[in-house]
């Protein structure tokens, strides 16, 4: 695990919603659309809230991860599968004043917005010493982004500009603004502690089945430990 940020649903309180609860019925835009995700989210928090809903009553939406256009054009209520740290700055910069957020982990949905590293087991145990490698290497930049975020910070933006040229030196304010606001958000979503439990993967699996994401069966044969290991990681 290299990224754990704050994940959820992005909506806009002037429409209406100030509550998980509110969410019923609304339309949701969600990556993999008309797939089961967008719904199980938001039906988990209303359950969460109090709110009793037919999970069919929700409209879905595939706007990919354009979150805030999805929002702004009218095509979706809500929004999930969202990053804090990349979607609140975004839609705040883009005139939403009244932007809100839910956060998974505040209404009973896994905490699963976490970035990791994955390979296959062969290349696995191939390449097990320079994997090695690259965690350690990891886990030393984050303790400068951690100790040191402006020098990071500089680092990624002098980064940016090479590759860039002058069309990254065009930027406009706005762009700019957000762009900051990201990585200010962003530097601290890096943990120190690259390992995962195992217990975090079986309350996933647990979530899944019981929202019909997968099949219960299928899953009670594969163990957590062929698909994860904290082997590298400690």
């Amino acid at each position: 695990r290299f990224l754990h940020t704050d994940g959820g649903v992005l909506y806009d309180r002037s429409s209406g919603i100030t509550r998980p609860a509110d969410m019923c019925g609304k339309t949701i835009s969600y990556p993999g659309s008309p797939g089961p995700g967008g719904p199980a989210i938001v039906q988990t928090m209303v359950e969460a809230d109090g709110g009793n809903c037919d999970i069919n009553s929700y409209g879905k939406y595939n706007g990919g991860f354009y979150h805030v256009d999805a929002l702004q054009s009218g095509k979706a209520d809500v929004a999930t599968l969202i990053f804090a740290n990349f979607e609140m700055p975004e839609a705040r910069a883009r005139g939403m004043d009244d932007v809100g957020f839910f956060s998974l982990k505040d209404w009973s949905v896994p905490d699963f917005c976490q970035l990791v590293l994955f390979t296959t087991p062969q290349r696995f145990e191939e390449q097990k010493d320079a994997l090695r490698k690259l965690v350690l290497a990891m886990r030393k930049a984050t303790g400068i982004i951690h100790q040191q975020p402006d020098t990071a910070k500089e680092t990624y933006y002098a980064y940016v500009r090479e590759k860039n040229g002058d069309e990254g030196a065009a930027e406009d304010e706005t762009q700019k603004a957000v762009m900051e606001a990201t990585m200010t958000a962003t530097l601290p979503a890096f943990p120190n502690d690259n390992s995962m439990a195992s217990s975090y993967y079986a309350r996933l699996l647990t979530w899944l089945i019981k929202t019909k994401q997968v099949d219960e069966e299928a899953v009670s044969k594969v163990l957590v430990s062929k698909y994860w290991t904290n082997e590298i990681a400690w």
